[in-house]
């Protein structure tokens, strides 16, 4: 019986887990494929994308770490490690983001605004996988919260 309780914990753990994702996922796709367009306004297309990228991946350390993995680092030296984990995962996603657009727009001839959309899909799903798998792997409540 406590197996079943344990479990059942446990998925609405996950099933919740996903659901903040989503959200802060949402507003963080928000944000880059809106400051993207604004971008356009101003500057070509990939300048534009690459300063989406920056300011959307910065937001979305801070919203991950606290509403969906809610992250704590018990020092600061796991703080730094976090980080720099967050970097080179969200560094990486960030390469197939800006990479892929001009891909799509150069070499295929996509539109340039309904070809972010579509990298955008791709984007979320490997960083949640990654944001669970590498990043805030440090989820324990009794550490101290430092960020």
């Amino acid at each position: 019986m406590k197996s079943n309780k344990k479990n059942i914990t446990s998925n609405k753990k996950k099933v919740t887990e996903i659901f903040r994702y989503g959200i802060c996922g949402a507003s963080t796709t928000l944000l880059n494929i809106l400051l993207y367009q604004f971008m356009l306004l101003f500057f070509d297309y990939r300048v534009s994308n690459l300063i989406a990228i920056l300011a959307s991946k910065t937001y979305a350390y801070a919203v991950n770490k606290k509403y969906v993995f809610r992250s704590k680092c018990k020092n600061i030296r796991e703080l730094i490690a976090e980080i720099a984990r967050f970097i080179a995962t969200r560094g990486a996603t960030g390469l197939l983001d800006y990479f892929g657009l001009i891909l799509a727009v150069e070499m295929f001839g996509f539109n340039r605004v309904y070809s972010k959309y579509a990298i955008q899909a791709i984007v979320i799903v490997i960083n949640y996988i990654l944001g669970k798998r590498a990043v805030f792997v440090n989820n324990d409540a009794e550490k101290c919260y430092l960020m």
